[in-house]
Order: structure tokens, then C-alpha cells, then sequence
């Protein structure tokens, strides 16, 4: 069998209607490639079996077991599973596609979290922690690196590989034998007892406590002895780690690290409701709301050598070496302007002589790499995630044809994103309205639907009144679809933006009734 790191590269084949992109990441049974999915026209994460593993009846129903575990949970904190099936020798999973970070990363990149962020990244993975017990499902893999974080504040758990029902077989995983990752698993799965819903709460109190303190409760220089200590030693104080939070979360994460899980939370609707003290406390009016992450990167694990990821590389450096130069510029341009005694508008004209304008984002040809297709160039936006990527979108490829009409669109719909989640509401109306008045033959109705929407909910906020005539328009064209589109968009929704429509819906509906 080859191995992991011998596995063949997917992108640019074509498997069961999705088209591979690029590879996202490897696991320790798969690998998760950005593929785009041709007959709904979106993009979507595609876990595919690693061909060392193909064969293996054991991993092959593991690896089918998790999609069947989580196909039934649709829930707004847990990843969605699209599809399952085989295409020839490869397995995979078409599942929602989470541009963002784990919380693994952006630990190492920020340490400890702000109190407000790590309430609200322990309140939604507790909410998915609810509904896969609703079903009586164990995730038994609960760690940093599976929960998932989008810009806006969205958590969202993935990787349910070694999940399974609390009441069904244990012929999956041989007696005495621990599956997980030691560095959060709970005593009894590491002494391979029988486990239910009070292990995954206890990983996730390591998970809190690593995100609380900016390091794990244990640490070790083996296996064996750091997984011995999650059986025998108790955790340093989180109160002597960080003095600035509350002592009922301080009593909530401890909790969850008791030895015994009759000591722990019972379930995660008893975890909720002792957390929705503390964020009452803390957050007051707030507790709904998700928390946008400062400084958030769209990242991925570098996979391989290949040539998108040292075009990215090539790009990064170049991106540098623009904004060092023109800041250079700038200097000169700002000491020559005040020694020549030039006004406000002079200065001005010499920066447009000097085709230099300020004001507006720089060509996205001057730091983004032109890709050979559309949907590549879009998927390269959704990682990178800025601006200038989106405007490329329809800079290297204008809208002459229903294909990058439609991608030109979606990237006008990412440009409003950015304004919502940055609050600068001027540059939302401006996109939004682009999607809107168009004016293209056979423009999807889902996308002028999330624009209605969107441009309703901005308006509101700048306490303009034409707002509701959107609002009224999107509830039109929702009426009239069939529930998997109605599904799409409200998921497709900032949780912000969500929230405010769902109260305008069931308040409308409210008002329709009394009259």
C-alpha cells in the first residue's frame, strides 16, 4: 500500500460531479480537497479516503460511518454532510465547505483567548455538542483542530471520523484500545471503557482550558505519560493562569475535567445552562450573538509543492515588496508636497499624475495571481479571503458569460460580506446593489435573494426606511421556492443578518395572524 504521503493528488479531476480544485489538508484517514460541486455551482469540501486505507474494511466503514452519523444532524454549529458514495476506488464525503481557521491555529497565533471570544466559541460548540446527543451520538475526537472558525464568529464542528451512537455496536474499535488524540482525551477513553456524551464534554474542557490558558491542561514528552496524567493529575488552576475570569467559568471548565463522569455535566443542555450564567454575566444582552475574530487569517495546512501554493508564496512576497515600495513613495511624495508648499489639492494631482489613487483598493493585477479558470480564481479569493482577491474575481475574467456572470455576482455578494463584517455599510449597499440591478439574463434567484436580504438588513442598520421594501421583496421570492433553496440561502446568511431576518419573518407572520 502507498503511503499517506504517496497518495495521489485529486485536483483537476472530476469525481461524482465535483471538480477538484486544490487539496486542503491531510488527515490521519483522509484527505480534504476544495472541490466545486457543478450542479449547484458551489464550492464544497471533499474528504476522500486515503488510497493507503482503501481496502481496509475496518477504516472503510469508519470512514462511512461518519457521514451516516452526521448526514442527520443539521445544525448551524456542526458541519453539513452534502453526500456520500464511492466513484470508482475513491471514497468520499461532499460535505460544507468552512472558509476560516481552526481553533488550533488561531491559538498559536494569538495564545490565550479574550474571555468574550472563548465564551462564545465554548457556548457554540456546546450547542453542537446538544444536538449530536439529541441522536445519542459521540464525536470522541472533540480538540482545537475540529473546531472550526469562520471571520464572523461561526464555530462549527467537524470531523465526526470516530463518532458513534452511545447505544450502538462496539465492534468498531477493539476493547481496551483508545482512539482520539491524547492531548484532550478523557480518562475513560484513554483506559478503553465504554464512553458517552460526558467524554466529549470533557475533551471540550480541555479544549476551553487550552484556549483559556494558551496551553493544554497536561502536557508530556510521551504518549503514555501525558495520557496517564489525564487519568491521575489534576490541572493547575485556571483562576492562577488568568485572574481576569469569572470564577463560575473558572468552576465550569474544572468541572468538566473531573476524573469520574459522574462528576462532570450530565449532558451539554445541562453544560449550556451553566454557561448561559456566565454569558448573561459577561455579555449581557449579547449572549446570541456571535463574536467576529479580530485578526482572523483564512488558512489551510500546506500540502506538497505545488504550484498554487508557491504562487500564494510568490504573491505573499510580492504583496510586500508593493505596499513597501509604495509606502516609500508615499514618503517622498508627502516631503516634496510640503517642501514645494503645495495645498490639499495640488497634492493630490501629483498623486494622480503619479497614477497612485488612495482612495480606492490598488488593481488586484498588481498582487494577485491570474488563475487559469474562474473557479479557480474565485477559490482562491475565498481562502485569501480580502478585497483584492474578490475584485479580481471580474477583473481577470468580465462577465461576458453566463459562467463568470454568476461568479462575478457571488463575488460582489463576498465584497458585501466584508463591508458587513468591517461595518462599513457604504461599501455593502454599493455591492449589494451591483447583484441587484445587474440587469443579467437568468440571474440565479437564490443570489438576488441573499442580496435582498442583506441590503435590507444594512439599511436598517444605517436607519434608512427603504430597508423593509427589500425585506418585503426577499420574503416574496422565498414564499415562492422549494425548501432545499430556502435552506441554502438562510445558511448561506451572516448569523447577524439571520438572526434580524428570522425576527422579521416570525414578526410579519405575527402581524399577518392578528389581522
Amino acid at each position: 500500500m502507498a503511503s499517506g504521503s504517496e497518495s495521489k493528488d485529486l485536483t483537476n479531476k472530476t469525481i461524482a460531479g465535483f471538480r477538484v480544485l486544490h487539496r486542503l489538508g491531510v488527515g490521519g484517514m483522509s484527505e480534504v480537497y476544495l472541490a466545486f460541486q457543478e450542479s449547484l455551482h458551489r464550492h464544497i469540501a471533499l474528504k476522500v479516503l486515503r488510497s493507503d486505507f482503501v481496502g481496509s474494511a475496518d477504516h472503510e466503514k469508519r470512514f462511512l460511518q461518519e457521514a451516516r452519523a452526521v448526514a442527520s444532524l443539521l445544525h448551524p454549529n456542526i458541519v453539513q454532510v452534502y453526500d456520500v458514495g464511492r466513484f470508482e476506488s475513491t471514497h468520499y464525503i461532499a460535505q460544507e465547505y468552512v472558509p476560516g481557521s481552526n481553533l488550533h491555529s488561531y491559538i498559536e497565533r494569538k495564545g490565550a483567548l479574550p474571555l468574550a471570544e472563548s465564551l462564545s466559541i465554548l457556548w457554540q460548540a456546546t450547542n453542537g455538542l446538544r444536538k449530536a446527543g439529541s441522536i445519542g451520538l459521540v464525536h470522541r475526537d472533540i480538540k482545537p483542530d475540529n473546531l472550526l472558525l469562520t471571520p464572523d464568529g461561526e464555530v462549527k464542528i467537524a470531523d465526526f471520523g470516530l463518532a458513534r451512537s452511545g447505544s450502538g455496536s462496539q465492534n468498531l474499535t477493539a476493547v481496551g484500545v483508545a482512539l482520539g488524540t491524547p492531548l484532550y482525551m478523557s480518562p475513560e477513553q484513554i483506559q478503553g471503557l465504554k464512553v458517552d456524551a460526558r467524554s466529549d464534554l470533557y475533551s471540550l474542557g480541555a479544549t476551553a482550558y487550552h484556549m483559556l490558558a494558551g496551553r493544554p491542561p497536561f502536557s508530556g514528552d510521551t504518549a503514555l505519560a501525558l495520557a496517564m496524567q489525564h487519568v491521575q493529575a489534576a490541572p493547575k488552576s485556571l483562576k492562577e493562569l488568568r485572574p481576569d475570569l469569572p470564577d463560575g467559568l473558572v468552576e465550569i471548565i474544572h468541572r468538566l475535567l473531573a476524573k469520574s463522569p459522574d462528576d462532570r455535566y450530565s449532558s451539554a443542555l445541562e453544560l449550556s445552562n451553566a454557561l448561559r450564567v456566565v454569558l448573561d454575566e459577561v455579555l449581557g444582552d449579547t449572549v446570541d450573538r456571535m463574536i467576529p475574530f479580530s485578526g482572523m487569517v483564512i488558512e489551510h495546512k500546506k500540502i506538497g509543492n505545488s504550484a498554487i501554493t508557491q504562487e500564494i508564496e510568490r504573491l505573499t512576497k510580492h504583496r510586500y515588496r508593493v505596499v513597501k515600495s509604495v509606502t516609500s513613495a508615499s514618503k517622498w511624495i508627502v516631503a516634496a508636497a510640503i517642501m514645494l508648499g503645495l495645498g490639499g489639492l495640488s497634492f493630490w494631482l501629483v498623486l494622480d499624475a503619479l497614477r497612485i489613487d488612495y482612495r480606492t483598493p490598488l488593481l488586484a493585477s498588481a498582487s494577485v495571481a491570474k488563475q487559469n479558470s474562474i473557479e479557480r480564481q474565485f477559490a482562491l479569493a475565498l481562502i485569501k479571503n480580502d478585497l483584492k482577491h474578490f475584485y479580481a474575481v471580474s477583473e481577470y475574467f468580465p462577465p461576458n458569460d453566463p459562467v463568470s456572470r454568476n461568479y462575478k455576482l457571488k463575488a460582489d455578494l463576498q465584497i458585501a460580506r466584508k463591508g458587513i463584517e468591517g461595518e462599513k455599510f457604504d461599501l455593502a449597499v454599493q455591492s449589494l446593489k451591483k447583484v441587484l440591478e445587474s440587469g443579467y439574463p437568468n440571474t440565479d434567484i437564490v443570489l438576488l435573494t441573499i442580496a435582498n436580504i442583506e441590503l435590507g438588513w444594512v439599511l436598517n442598520k444605517m436607519q434608512q426606511p427603504e430597508s423593509l421594501r427589500y425585506f418585503e421583496r426577499a420574503k416574496y421570492e422565498l414564499n415562492a421556492m422549494d425548501p432545499g433553496r430556502r435552506e441554502l440561502i438562510l445558511n448561506a446568511l451572516p448569523n447577524s443578518v439571520k438572526l434580524e431576518w428570522e425576527q422579521f419573518e416570525l414578526t410579519s407572520s405575527i402581524d399577518r395572524s392578528a389581522s
